[in-house]
């Protein structure tokens, strides 16, 4: 120990100082009676266990780790250890690297680690690397998609920077990197809210690959599985109010009818100004009862009867039906045909509910008058698309949004039904409705419906439907 200049440590193999020479005490700081261990860093400490099962095979090795040295500082320093199987012990040489080849090693260590990450390119989610010390050494395209970061952007940066773009919870990052230091794996959910047309959900998960030495962080999109989460929850909270509209508007409907049965009576004998009143008040019970009509609808399971249908034909029977009432109040109706006969299965009521529906809806939206467009198209024989389109004083994003919720409106006296029973129905006929709408330039919705060939036709048989739930 005393015969050789350069640092020399005596160390048991957990790493646990036995004995030091002079140069060694100078070097790290330490006195004769000093019984303790290395301050390395942690990669190091990971490091030197690996190192201790390779060295008690091969008696003698060589390996570099970062110790703390005597500025408190760590510093790169190549051991060159022999082990003696007898006592147990390792004998290490100690010897400093200058700065040229501190910054080559970690070069190529970089470099050595790049390239083994380049095969996460080929993975289908979002991959970080870290080293142990929580360095950032790389990330593959699809981290850099849900980041919304270039890889050049995060490279040899802190791993809490994969964080910065997304919205969390105060002390959230702590007990995540607490949790990843203490069970070598964790996760975290968090939100992006910066996206335009949604909120995005994400859940990062950690996890510490000591092999390795390196720290592997993973990005799964729960956008899908959350907003379904929402709609589970709000189907389930639908129906339970469905329940309850079923129940209490049959509790109201018979009242209801007996106040109508007295209105009628009483209109017998009373004066002018007393029908008056006695005609609001009827006109009033009229509207509750198609409220609660329309309440029943959409929360009562009934049982639609399906047949065969010309679509064509339908739409012909309805603009006719609601042309006299769009003339009156300078509104023109204009009904573009396909040349072909288009057959659908459905429910011929409920289609021409929904119809007259939705043109009563553009009516009302055009108080200067104009036209309302209906159109059908056939796409590729299989799909019939009806438009109807208006040119009215259209919406904005927050109605669209919200317009098929049940009792939503912007109407006055709208009680929110009406397009919540036109989607209900649509989707019962195994059909999709869509809505384009701007503002001052009006409105059109898309319904589309499949089509029956002519040889579905020799056997068809189209079944009644129930429908036994509260649209959403």
């Amino acid at each position: 120990m005393k015969s050789t200049s350069s640092p020399t440590l005596i160390l048991n193999k957990a790493g646990k100082i036995l004995n030091v020479n002079e140069a060694a005490i100078q070097l790290f700081n330490l006195n004769l009676t000093y019984i303790g261990y290395l301050a390395m860093d942690e990669p190091s400490n990971l490091k030197w266990a690996k190192f201790v099962k390779q060295l008690q095979c091969d008696l003698r090795s060589e390996e570099i780790f970062n110790i703390r040295t005597t500025g408190n500082e760590f510093e790169m320093l190549s051991f060159k250890c022999f082990y003696d199987p007898h006592t147990e012990e390792i004998v290490a040489q100690i010897s400093t690297l200058t700065d040229d080849i501190a910054h080559q090693l970690y070069v190529s260590q970089v470099h050595e680690k790049s390239q083994s990450f380049n095969a996460y390119d080929y993975l289908p989610y979002a991959v970080i690397v870290s080293d142990a010390s929580g360095i950032i050494l790389g990330l593959n395209k699809y981290a850099e998609m849900f980041l919304k970061v270039e890889s050049s952007q995060l490279l040899h940066k802190a791993h809490q920077h994969i964080f910065d773009s997304f919205t969390l919870k105060k002390g959230q990052i702590t007990t995540y990197l607490s949790k990843l230091m203490g069970d070598k794996h964790a996760s975290i959910h968090v939100v992006d809210e910066t996206q335009v047309s949604s909120t995005c959900y994400y859940e990062i998960s950690s996890i510490f690959d000591e092999y390795n030495n390196i720290i592997v962080t993973v990005i799964n999109d729960e956008t899908e599985k959350k907003q379904l989460q929402h709609k589970v929850e709000h189907q389930q909270a639908l129906n339970v109010v469905g329940q309850m509209a079923a129940s209490i508007a049959h509790e109201i409907r018979n009242p209801l009818t007996s106040l109508k049965g007295f209105t009628e009576l009483l209109k017998l004998n009373a004066d002018d100004e007393s029908r008056m009143y006695l005609s609001v008040i009827d006109s009033e019970l009229q509207r509750m009862e198609q409220i609660l009509s329309e309440l029943l609808v959409l929360s009562k399971p009934t049982t639609m009867k399906m047949e065969l249908l010309e679509l064509d034909h339908l739409v012909k029977q309805v603009v006719e039906f609601m042309l006299p009432d769009a003339m009156m109040k300078d509104i023109m109706i204009q009904y573009i045909s396909t040349s072909q006969q288009v057959y659908i299965g459905g429910n011929e009521s409920r289609l021409k509910q929904v119809f007259m529906n939705l043109i009563k809806n553009a009516m009302e939206s055009m108080h200067s008058g104009g036209t309302i467009t209906v159109e059908m198209i056939t796409n590729d024989c299989s799909i019939a698309e009806l438009m109807i389109k208006d040119e009215g004083v259209g919406m904005d994003s927050a109605t669209l949004q919200n317009l098929f919720q049940p009792f939503y409106t912007t109407k006055s006296k709208g009680t929110g039904l009406g397009l919540a029973f036109v989607k209900k129905v649509i989707e019962e006929h195994d059909g999709i409705i869509a809505v384009n709408s701007e503002l001052q330039k009006g409105t059109s919705f898309h319904l589309q419906f499949p089509i029956y060939t002519f040889n579905q036709m020799d056997t068809l048989e189209v079944p009644a439907k129930n429908s036994a739930y509260l649209v959403t």
